[in-house]
Formats: structure tokens, C-alpha cells, sequence
């Protein structure tokens, strides 16, 4: 059987409503403070740009554009990474420059999101999260599988800060 999987994984619309809702409860959490009730706690003025400071992080990061990505894993379990950026604005002719990653200690599939650690040949990590909006519907599982299984293949456990590829936790529930 090949472990064969290919998957666009594009971000994720649920994750960006989550930080955004987020930053909206630090923002409400900052006019409380600083506000509303700043009789009652202690640094009032302090606790609220702290929360500020959070609030404008996450509406920032809610509100910038996220990068599609190409996940590629070989019948050998070898992985692939591709940064698609400005998909449209692209010609035929011009395809983005895949590198060869691996799975490092930390990565971690479940049911409804994968945490992926991935190590570049150039030694660079990307965090790569993956829930089940950022792929079309039956990839999610494909794409869990061929993961597994790569990651079973090499059949390491190395130390996590040795960086060699590794079997991801699994947790509590299988998807295989």
C-alpha cells in the first residue's frame, strides 16, 4: 500500500476567527481595567496596556493574510513543503521552490487538528497547523495517515531538541 498523499493546506478560517475573537476579550478586558473598574485593581493603567498590547498582536495577526502551503509525502515517506504566496498572481510557467522537510518531536496529529514541527534541510522550522478547514474534505484524513505512516517508516524517536524525524503523538484517539 502507498502512503502517497498530497494536500493544499490553506489557512485556516476558524483559527483566524478564534484570534480574532480573542483579541476582542483582551480588548474588553483592557477597557474594564483601565476603564470601567480601575479602582479595583491594582496598576489599573499597567494591566490595561498589557492588555492592549495583546489585543492589537492578535487583531494584527487576525487580520493579515496567511500563506497557502503544499504538503507532499512520497510513497517513501519522504516530505515536501511548497510556500505558495500570490497563488493568482502567478504564471503557468513559474512554480514555487518545494525543500525537503522532516518531522521533528513536538509534531502532533489528532482527530481535528494537526500541530506539524516541520525541519527544512537548511535547518529553518515552520509550524505548520492544520485543522480540518484548512484542506478539502477527505485530505484531512489522507493527509493524517500518509503522516503516520512516514513518520512510522524511519521508525525514530530521537531527543527533541535533536531535530531528526520522529513519530508524531498521537494522544488519546487513532485516526488510523
Amino acid at each position: 500500500m502507498s502512503i502517497a498523499a498530497s494536500a493544499i493546506v490553506v489557512p485556516s478560517r476558524r483559527l483566524r476567527a478564534l484570534v480574532a475573537l480573542y483579541g476582542l476579550c483582551n480588548a474588553a478586558a483592557a477597557l474594564a481595567v483601565g476603564g470601567v473598574l480601575p479602582e479595583r485593581f491594582a496598576l489599573a493603567p499597567l494591566s490595561a496596556l498589557f492588555f492592549l498590547v495583546a489585543a492589537a498582536c492578535l487583531l494584527h495577526t487576525a487580520a493579515r493574510h496567511g500563506k497557502t502551503h503544499r504538503i507532499d509525502v512520497s510513497g517513501l515517506g519522504q516530505l515536501r513543503l511548497t510556500v505558495q504566496q500570490d497563488v493568482d498572481a502567478q504564471d503557468a510557467g513559474s512554480a514555487p521552490a518545494a525543500s525537503n522537510v522532516a518531522l521533528v518531536a513536538g509534531s502532533t496529529v489528532w482527530p481535528q487538528l494537526m500541530l506539524l514541527l516541520l525541519r527544512a534541510d537548511d535547518g529553518a522550522l515552520t509550524v505548520l497547523p492544520v485543522l480540518r478547514d484548512s484542506v478539502a474534505p477527505q485530505q484531512f484524513r489522507a493527509l493524517a495517515v500518509a503522516l503516520r505512516a512516514a513518520a512510522g517508516r524511519h521508525g525514530q524517536t530521537p531527543a527533541p531538541e535533536a531535530g531528526a524525524p520522529y513519530r508524531p503523538h498521537a494522544g488519546e484517539h487513532k485516526i488510523l
